[in-house]
């Protein structure tokens, strides 16, 4: 599947909110995402991919500033999964990060089954893993990840 990438707008809150709440057994609570998601599409940080049918099958969330940026949320529908979204969402990111930078991203750590998805995906996309942070919401062990362009 070739996901088409794009900014999101207002009209793809309802769709992001559903992915948001399928995720958060996993995520933890995210009180007032929906606060987030409306700054970063005015910002032009959230990044959608379109499911074809007027909604949305994954979101991710842009932050920092050159040189330095961060993948702050990524999410994909489970019905979307294992078919390149993922990649597409963080490959869209990357070209809008212009090197020589840096891309840092907190995923979970590698003794959550169900995170293994994420940190592969990361790690096939050259981001290598850093140190141990701060358990997540849920409990769950997370890690940093950066990718380093020269």
């Amino acid at each position: 599947m070739d996901a088409a990438i794009r900014l999101a707008t207002n009209a793809d809150i309802a769709s992001w909110l559903e992915i948001v709440r399928e995720v958060e057994p996993l995520f933890g609570p995210m009180p007032r995402f929906d606060v987030t998601l409306k700054n970063n599409i005015i910002r032009g940080t959230a990044l959608c991919a379109e499911d074809g049918k007027g909604g949305v099958d994954g979101g991710l969330l842009l932050g920092g500033e050159a040189p330095d940026h961060w993948i702050r949320w990524l999410a994909v529908r489970r019905s979307a999964r294992g078919q390149g979204t993922g990649a597409a969402l963080v490959g869209e990111a990357m070209a809008r990060c212009a090197a020589p930078c840096t891309i840092s991203l907190a995923t979970f750590g590698v003794d959550n089954a169900q995170g293994r998805p994420a940190r592969n995906l990361y790690q096939r996309l050259g981001f290598v893993a850093g140190e141990m942070l701060p358990r997540g919401p849920e409990g769950g062990t997370r890690q940093s990840f950066t990718l380093v362009r020269s």
